[in-house]
């Protein structure tokens, strides 16, 4: 561009005075001087942006400066942490035999201080199961038998020890097989018997009874002295002879001894029903009732009502099983003693 600059101004000496400037020479200058504007302008852009780029780079330098400082600082904060936690690390692999140290420990002081409380756990369990076993033995008590036995296996569960698992197995067998025991209802074969008791003053006896000869009362005091003496000389008469119809079945006389006898023993055959049935004792619940059955078709009416009566309920007490038979019971408690033989340390 200069060079052009300086031919415009050499052609423009070369002219001759007095012609005038050619427009073209000026449009070209004045096209150079737009052009140099811009270059200049454009340089003057370029360098403001070399500069904001410059504030830039030192700006990110000193970003990444402060960048690599952090970095430096995690870097030896990450190595202190390595540190630490490699003694920590070196710490827990010790913890393992330390726990496994106590635990040990644990379960020794467990045993000593429930081995006393195991014992008397199982002896108490072992004295319910022969309470139990005494009650079916001598008095048939089922129901006190089966609490003593349930109570005997709760008290076992508490312990939640595996060598009871056999005894508590048999022992929850025994208690099932008792459950199914059909028991008789003692309290109402005692209160059919009681009825039949307070029957018996009112049963008619076979015969005739001789009673006491009942004399009317003396008139009252405004009958003559000679009709009252003729009132007592008739009542006199009367009794000397009594005539009476009775039926050949009944022509027996019976006294009121014979009569009271027979009753009383009645009552006392019933009694000992009675009485077996509170035992229990099937054998002499049986031939008590067989026995008072009997008794009463032989020495009572048997054509009256209330004898009749007397007879079907004899026969239906007769017919109750008041002793049915018991499951065998007592493996338990052998082998409940047997655990307590072997966990008792030898002297």
């Amino acid at each position: 561009m200069s060079a052009e600059l300086e031919s415009l101004s050499t052609d423009l000496q070369s002219r001759r005075p007095g012609r005038g400037v050619s427009p073209m020479l000026v449009a070209l200058a004045v096209l150079g001087l737009l052009l140099a504007l811009y270059a200049h302008w454009r340089f003057g852009q370029v360098d403001k942006r070399q500069d904001r780029m410059r504030q830039q780079i030192t700006q990110l330098r000193e970003v990444q400066g402060q960048i690599d400082a952090r970095t430096a600082t995690l870097a030896a904060d990450l190595e202190s942490s390595r540190a630490t936690w490699r003694s920590e690390l070196r710490g827990l692999r010790e913890v393992p035999a330390q726990v496994a140290e106590l635990g040990a420990s644990v379960e020794e002081l467990r045993a000593r201080s429930e081995s006393p409380q195991r014992a008397w756990v199982r002896a108490e369990a072992l004295y319910l199961l022969q309470l139990g076993e005494r009650r079916l033995d001598f008095e048939r008590d089922v129901p006190t038998a089966l609490v003593a036995m349930d109570t005997a296996d709760a008290r076992l569960a508490s312990l939640n020890d595996p060598a009871l698992r056999d005894v508590r197995t048999r022992l929850g067998q025994e208690i099932n097989a008792l459950r199914t025991v059909q028991l008789p209802d003692i309290a109402d074969v005692l209160a059919r018997i009681g009825q039949l008791e307070d029957a018996v003053p009112t049963l008619p006896v076979i015969g005739m009874p001789v009673s006491e000869v009942k004399r009317n009362k003396p008139e009252a005091d405004e009958r003559s002295r000679l009709a009252r003496a003729w009132q007592r000389i008739r009542q006199a008469l009367r009794d000397l002879v009594s005539l009476r119809r009775i039926e050949p079945a009944t022509a027996r006389l019976v006294t009121q001894e014979e009569e009271s006898l027979r009753r009383q023993h009645l009552e006392l055959l019933l009694f000992g029903a009675r009485v077996a049935a509170m035992q229990p004792d099937g054998v002499a619940f049986a031939q008590s009732l067989r026995a008072a059955n009997l008794w009463l078709t032989q020495y009572f009416d048997p054509a009256s009502p209330p004898v009749e009566a007397a007879v079907a309920e004899i026969a239906a007490l007769e017919a109750t099983n008041i002793e049915p038979p018991l499951p065998p019971v007592g493996e338990a408690r052998r082998l409940l003693q047997g655990v307590i033989r072997g966990s008792t340390p030898a002297p």
